[in-house]
C-alpha cells in the first residue's frame, strides 16, 4: 500500500551562474527563511581550521544567523518576517559578494574558536565522539591535536580567507534554500537580482575519507562511561531498510534499558559523504559497563539472525517514516539535506518515494540489511574501567 504524505513541496531552480535555489512555498503567517550552503568544511578546507574561521567571520556580518557544519559543507541559516524577505536576501547577498575580511574580524573569530575549543576539550562526550570519528576514519588526513588546531586557527590572514571565498563561495558551489510566501516567479526574480551575479567559479570536488574502523579505549572520567559501536554506511543505497532497522534497534534498546539510568543513541554519524551507523550507550553513575555492552551486542546479533514480528515491523516502519517526515517538515532542515544531495551526490532523492518505500520494508529486508551492515568492520570505542577487551567484544558481535 502507498501512503499519501503531506510534506514540503520543494521547487529546484538553477541560476545561470550554476547556483541551485530550492524554494518552499510558505504560508503568509509563517516566517521566511534562508539556508545558504557552501561546499566547503573541515574535510576539504585548504588549511586546518580555515573553514571555521571563515564561518565565524561571516556570521559576525549576518543578522540573526547560525551555522551548522557537515564536514564537506557549511550551512548558514537565517530567517525573519515574510515582509522582510527581500531585505534578508539582499543582506545575505551583500555578505556573500562583498564580505568584510579585515584582520580585526579574523582575529576576533580566531579568539572565539580558541576559547570554545579549550572549553570543550575536557568534556567526556566531546572526547569520545572525536575519538570515535578519527578512529573510524583512521587513514584520513585529520589527526585531532588541540594545540595544533589552535595554532593554525590563530595564523590566518585576510588573504587566506579571500582565497577560500574566491574558490568555494561561487555559483557552482552554492545551494540556497528559500522558504517564502511570495509567488515562485517573484522568488526567482529576486534570486536572479541578488544572487545571479555571483561568479560561477569551478565546481570543487572533495576527496572522500577512507573508513578503517578499529578498536580504541579512553579512560573513565568521573563516573562517565561509554560503549560506542559503528559501521560504515557511506555507500548504502537501500536506505529505507536501514531507516527501519535503526528505528527498530532504538526501540529495542529503549526497552532493554528500562529501569536503568543509561541513555542510548542510534544515529548516522561522521561526515557528509562518509557516514557511519553509530550505536552508543552512556552511563553516568559509575556502575559496571559490561552488562550494557552485553545488551548492545545482543540486540545487534538479534537483528542479524532473527526475523522481527509483524507488530514490531509495523511499529518500526511507522517510527522511521515519522522521523523522515519530521525532518522534511521543517524548511531549513529540508534545505540543508537537499543542499548536501546537490553538492555531494549531484541530485536530491525523491522524499515521497523514500517514505513510501519505508512502508514496504519487510522483516526479511531488515534482517538482510542488518547482515550487510553488521558483518563489516566495526568501530569500537569504550571508555571506562574493567570492561571487556577487544576480542571479547568482537566475539559478542559474531
Amino acid at each position: 500500500m502507498f501512503y499519501v504524505l503531506f510534506i514540503l513541496f520543494m521547487k529546484k531552480i538553477v541560476l545561470k551562474n550554476g547556483l541551485v535555489l530550492t524554494v518552499v512555498k510558505a504560508k503568509k503567517e509563517a516566517p521566511c527563511s534562508l539556508a545558504i550552503t557552501v561546499g566547503v568544511g573541515h574535510l576539504n578546507e585548504p588549511a586546518l581550521g580555515l573553514a571555521a574561521v571563515c564561518e565565524s567571520v561571516l556570521l559576525q556580518q549576518l543578522e540573526n544567523a547560525t551555522a551548522i557544519q557537515g564536514g564537506t559543507i557549511t550551512s548558514f541559516l537565517t530567517g525573519g518576517f515574510q515582509k522582510d524577505f527581500e531585505s534578508l536576501l539582499k543582506k545575505a547577498s551583500d555578505v556573500l559578494k562583498n564580505p568584510d575580511l579585515s584582520q580585526s574580524l579574523i582575529d576576533n573569530a580566531a579568539a572565539d574558536i580558541v576559547q570554545h575549543t579549550r572549553d570543550l576539550a575536557p568534556l567526556p562526550e566531546r572526547q569520545w565522539k572525536l575519538f570515535y570519528k578519527h578512529l573510524a576514519f583512521g587513514n584520513s588526513k585529520l589527526v585531532w591535536d588541540t594545540d595544533a588546531y589552535i595554532a593554525s586557527v590563530q595564523s590566518f590572514k585576510t588573504e587566506d580567507l579571500e582565497a577560500l571565498i574566491d574558490t568555494y563561495f561561487t555559483g557552482k558551489n552554492l545551494v540556497v534554500g528559500v522558504s517564502s510566501s511570495l509567488p515562485l516567479k517573484d522568488v526567482r526574480a529576486l534570486a536572479e537580482q541578488y544572487l545571479g551575479d555571483i561568479p560561477a567559479g569551478k565546481k570543487q570536488n572533495f576527496e572522500r575519507v577512507e573508513y578503517t574502523g578499529g578498536f580504541g579505549e579512553l579512560p573513565m572520567i568521573g563516573n562517565y562511561q561509554t560503549i560506542a559501536l559503528g559501521w560504515d554506511v557511506s555507500n548504502l543505497y537501500n536506505v529505507a531498510e536501514a531507516n527501519v532497522l535503526m528505528s527498530m534497534l532504538s526501540g529495542r534498546l529503549e526497552r532493554s534499558l528500562v529501569g536503568t539510568e543509561a541513555t542510548r543513541e542510534v544515529k548516522i554519524a561522521g561526515y557528509y559523504g562518509a557516514r557511519t551507523l553509530r550505536v552508543s550507550i552512556v552511563l553516568k553513575n559509575g556502575e559496571d559497563i559490561n552488562p550494557y555492552i552485553d545488551i548492545l551486542c545482543a540486540n545487534i546479533v538479534r537483528l542479524k539472525n532473527t526475523l522481527a514480528s509483524d507488530r514490531r515491523m509495523e511499529t518500526s516502519r511507522q517510527r522511521a517514516a515519522s522521523e523522515k517526515l519530521a525532518q522534511f517538515s521543517q524548511p531549513q532542515d529540508a534545505a540543508v539535506e537537499a543542499a548536501w544531495q546537490e553538492l555531494g551526490r549531484a541530485g536530491m532523492y525523491d522524499i515521497d518515494e523514500r517514505i513510501n518505500a519505508t512502508f514496504l520494508v519487510s522483516a526479511r529486508n531488515v534482517r538482510e540489511i542488518a547482515q550487510d551492515i553488521f558483518t563489516s568492520a566495526p568501530t569500537i570505542v569504550v571508555s571506562g574501567e574493567g570492561h571487556y577487551d577487544e576480542e571479547e567484544i568482537r566475539a559478542k558481535l559474531a
